[in-house]
């Protein structure tokens, strides 16, 4: 993951910059926005913008991606991209700070840690000899890609190959002059190999263990208990504790997401309504509806475009953690037109059962329910269905040109409720 230290106000890295380097510019950050390049005009109004915010940089702030935008920094034409992607990887960083961190740090270690499921259960080391527990990982050795350190490290401790995901979380902690960078990853076992402990694990006797997942939470929400006795151990278990509680706080509840994918005008909306109160009326459980709708900030009336979806589709899945995390299931209302939308999702929700429903109808039902509506941009339904993703592999596929609503709900209900297994 990106070093957000460096990150200026326009989304560029001072980190390797060799005007940076050389003191000839030194650094929008230092000098308050005055660099030589903005000479002319004086302090650069990028950061003069996201001073005036309280933001770090532009894609944190509540009016991104605003229409002054691309003349501010015209000279990225990828801008909103780019810095919908750093605003996404930036809410994913968790920092944690010791009693004893001295203000500033000048020593850094990374690390790798896999968060892995079977049959309900959390794989995680275990150490025999003092009873503590943590996820397995370890730390990246020079040159080593994330991932394959992940892979290596969880092979080592727990003896199980895994495909690892992208980063889903990192956590820095500061202590003293140190910074502890965590990365987490989803992993999904596809081998086993030979066990590989250092001297000291050996010594401590660790090995391999599987615990249902509410139970290693509450373990490691005891991390206050260790301040007097254990420091290690009490920042070991907080860490773990805010990662999992976070990422995989509502998994014991067996609470899933229901995904109701589809284009504009295809009733998801009022669908996503009935099949929560069936829910609700068969005592199924808490599931509380989540709509793109909610966190698009542009005029619905004019185009919608990918990357107006993406812009905001981080927020959306953090938006369904939290819900999971406090134990109820979430339907997703969703119109998902590429494939980096769909698989951010399948990431940062992992650790919950996804099911996904293709909600679609007749081109002429969308045209006859978007000139109806008289709140969309003609024609922007249709464009949906079109580049709906994926096109294929849901688990049930409803038309809501021919079947009531209700009607609908009852099918989703049985499949997902009743007969869970088909």
């Amino acid at each position: 993951m990106t070093d957000f230290s460096g990150i200026t106000a326009c989304g560029e890295c001072c980190a390797g910059c060799p005007q940076k380097a050389d003191g000839r510019c030194p650094g929008c950050m230092e000098a308050d926005g005055r660099v030589p390049e903005w000479a002319e005009s004086g302090r650069c109004k990028v950061h003069a913008c996201t001073r005036d915010h309280h933001v770090q940089f532009c894609g944190l702030c509540a009016e991104f991606p605003c229409a002054k935008l691309p003349s501010l920094i015209s000279w990225n034409e990828d801008i909103v991209e780019h810095m919908t992607a750093l605003r996404n990887e930036y809410r994913r960083i968790v920092p944690i700070v010791g009693d004893n961190y001295f203000g500033k740090w000048d020593k850094t270690r990374t690390a790798c840690r896999g968060i892995i499921f079977r049959d309900h259960r959390l794989l995680l080391s275990y150490e025999t000899a003092t009873g503590q527990w943590m996820l397995p990982g370890g730390g990246l050795e020079a040159g080593e890609d994330e991932r394959q350190c992940c892979i290596r490290e969880v092979a080592e401790e727990t003896g199980f190959k895994i495909r690892p995901t992208d980063c889903v979380m990192e956590i820095d902690e500061y202590y003293e002059d140190f910074k502890w960078v965590n990365r987490y990853f989803f992993g999904e076992i596809i081998g086993e190999t030979a066990i590989h402990l250092t001297q000291r694990e050996k010594e401590t006797g660790m090995e391999p263990r599987w615990l249902p997942p509410d139970e290693i939470i509450r373990i490691f929400s005891e991390h206050a208990s260790y301040a007097d006795t254990d420091e290690m151990r009490r920042g070991m278990y907080l860490r773990e504790y805010t990662a999992l509680s976070r990422l995989c706080g509502g998994v014991s509840s067996g609470r899933q997401v229901i995904l109701l994918n589809g284009p504009s005008s295809s009733g998801k909306s009022t669908l996503g309504g009935e099949l929560q109160k069936l829910i609700r009326e068969q005592e199924a459980g808490n599931y509380e509806v989540v709509s793109i709708d909610d966190f698009m900030k542009s005029n619905p009336m004019e185009t919608i475009y990918e990357e107006d979806v993406y812009a905001v589709s981080g927020d959306l899945c953090e938006r369904m953690l939290e819900v999971l995390g406090g134990g109820a299931g979430v339907i997703a209302d969703h119109v998902i037109t590429s494939e980096r939308i769909f698989r951010q999702l399948k990431e940062m929700l992992h650790a919950y059962p996804l099911r996904t429903v293709q909600v679609t109808c007749a081109p002429e039902v969308l045209r006859e329910r978007e000139q109806a509506r008289g709140d969309r941009c003609i024609g922007s339904a249709e464009s949906s269905a079109e580049y709906l993703f994926p096109k294929t592999g849901y688990d049930l596929t409803v038309d809501t040109g021919t079947k009531l609503p209700r009607e609908n709900a009852q099918i989703i209900y049985q499949r997902f409720f009743q007969h869970p297994g088909d």
